[in-house]
């Protein structure tokens, strides 16, 4: 029985000593809860505010596809077409300045400026700009398509030392998986072929028909089968 009492006395010293300072530290109290509430609304509504900000852009990105789209269909000669280029470009360099290249509304977005100077014979534009993506989207697949579609800029330019530079760039970084990895083989062999190293063309066909031409899922690449037909023709 006393030691009930003994407990019982215990918790009620406890209470008392917790409601004294309470009741000393109230304001702080508040102020502290306060605080706290203000910190976990304005996390929120950063939150709400970045998640917004991300859905415009890619809302913005898919309005963009879409004038691109449109723009493929029209000839440079159509009436108009100058003119939805310059709109075009304009939406697109502010979505980039917007969201930079590093994300990948910016990057695509760059990319397809870079399509737009590549289509219209602006090769060293288009190769800088593919260059800007693949700096900047580096370890991601767009890099790898980014780095392809800068080697046919240099290839469509007549630098074949620079173009082939950038073929085995994608191949030997990327590796066997890159999904560009037989087309980048193919195109390295075949430059090699069109200046005359026999030798090392005929070693990248081979790599490549060793490679891709019997795959894990049984259908080969093109790009094997293309330098099948060059191995044939070579010999």
């Amino acid at each position: 029985m006393k030691e009930k009492e003994v407990n019982l006395t215990s918790s009620q010293k406890i209470e008392n000593k917790l409601n004294s300072f309470i009741g000393k530290h109230a304001k702080l109290i508040v102020a502290i809860f306060v605080a706290i509430v203000v910190v976990v609304i304005a996390v929120a509504v950063a939150l709400t505010v970045i998640q917004s900000s991300t859905e415009e852009k890619f809302d913005a990105l898919v309005a963009l596809e879409d004038q691109y789209s449109s723009l493929a269909l029209m000839s440079s000669d159509d009436e108009g077409y100058q003119a939805d280029v310059d709109s075009f470009k304009a939406s697109a360099e502010a979505l980039i300045a917007s969201s930079s290249l590093e994300k990948y509304p910016g990057a695509k977005t760059q990319l397809m400026l870079a399509d737009l100077a590549f289509d219209s014979g602006d090769y060293q534009n288009a190769a800088d700009l593919y260059r800007a993506v693949a700096d900047a989207q580096s370890g991601t697949y767009l890099a790898e398509l980014a780095v392809m579609n800068e080697a046919a800029a240099y290839d469509s330019m007549g630098d074949s030392a620079k173009a082939l530079e950038l073929y085995n760039y994608v191949f030997d970084t990327f590796g066997t998986d890159s999904a560009y990895a037989p087309k980048a083989l193919f195109n390295a062999g075949r430059i090699y072929e069109a200046t005359g190293e026999t030798d090392l063309a005929k070693a990248a066909f081979e790599q490549l028909t060793g490679l891709y031409l019997v795959t894990d899922n049984g259908m080969a690449s093109e790009y094997a089968r293309l330098a099948q037909a060059h191995l044939i023709s070579m010999n």
